[in-house]
C-alpha cells in the first residue's frame, strides 16, 4: 500500500474513543492577511495580542471517510475525522475561525471557511515555544454502526508506536472497508518527524 508523507502536528496519549452525542457549533471565519495555513496556534495568539480575547481548544470536524476517488455516494461514509484545533474567542464571547485552509488544487492559495467545532477544554496543545507546538492526533469517529471497526483500526494506527505496527492496523482497516461494501485502494498518512498525523483511507 502506498503512503504519502506530508507535514502535520500531533501527539496524544489516549485510549479507545467512545463518545456519546456531542453538540458542535459552526464558527464563522475572520480573514486576515497575516494568518498562515497550518498555524492555528500562532494565528490565535496573534489575534489575542491585537484584540485581547482568549484561545478555545477543541476539535474541528472535517472530512468523512473513506475518500472516494470515483465520486460514488454509496455505500455511505463510515466515519469522520476530527482535528485537534484552536479558535479565537473575542472579548464579547464570539468565537472566530482565524486560520485559513489551503486550496486543494493550489497550495499557494488559501481560503477562510466556517469551521464545525466541538469545544473541549482538555484538548490543549503541547507547546514548547511559539514556533514549536504539537496538536493531539486526529480522532476517527464512526457515523454509523458499520464504521465502528474501521474507526477503531484507524485509532490503533494513529497511536501505533512504529511504522510497522501502524501499517498493520491500516491493512486491517482496508480489509474492514471491503467487508463494509467498499473497494479499498490505498492509504495516505501525514507525518511530522516520527509523529503520525492524519490518516486517510482511499476507496474506489
Amino acid at each position: 500500500m502506498s503512503e504519502l508523507f506530508v507535514s502535520n502536528l500531533g501527539t496524544w496519549e489516549s485510549r479507545s474513543i467512545s463518545l456519546g452525542p456531542t453538540m458542535s457549533v459552526t464558527v464563522p471565519p475572520l480573514p486576515s492577511n497575516e494568518a498562515r495555513v497550518g498555524k492555528c496556534y500562532n494565528n490565535v495568539m496573534s489575534a489575542i495580542s491585537r484584540q485581547d480575547g482568549e484561545a478555545v481548544y477543541g476539535w474541528a470536524l472535517t472530512d468523512f471517510g473513506p475518500h472516494r476517488i470515483s465520486g460514488d455516494k454509496t455505500p455511505e461514509p463510515l466515519y469522520r475525522r476530527w482535528l485537534n484545533h484552536v479558535l479565537w474567542r473575542d472579548a464579547e464571547g464570539q468565537m472566530w475561525e482565524v486560520s485559513p485552509n489551503a486550496v486543494i488544487d493550489d497550495h499557494s492559495e488559501r481560503e477562510f471557511l466556517p469551521t464545525e467545532f466541538i469545544p473541549d477544554a482538555t484538548a490543549t496543545f503541547e507547546i514548547h515555544s511559539e514556533e514549536e507546538w504539537f496538536t493531539r492526533p486526529s480522532r476517527y469517529l464512526p457515523v454509523r454502526p458499520e464504521g465502528i471497526t474501521v474507526a477503531d483500526y484507524l485509532t490503533k494506527a494513529q497511536l501505533a508506536p512504529n511504522a510497522g505496527e501502524r501499517n498493520r492496523w491500516l491493512g486491517e482497516a482496508l480489509n474492514a472497508l471491503s467487508l463494509a461494501g467498499f473497494r479499498p485502494r490505498e492509504w495516505k498518512v501525514e507525518m511530522i518527524g516520527k509523529r503520525t498525523g492524519s490518516i486517510w483511507l482511499i476507496a474506489e
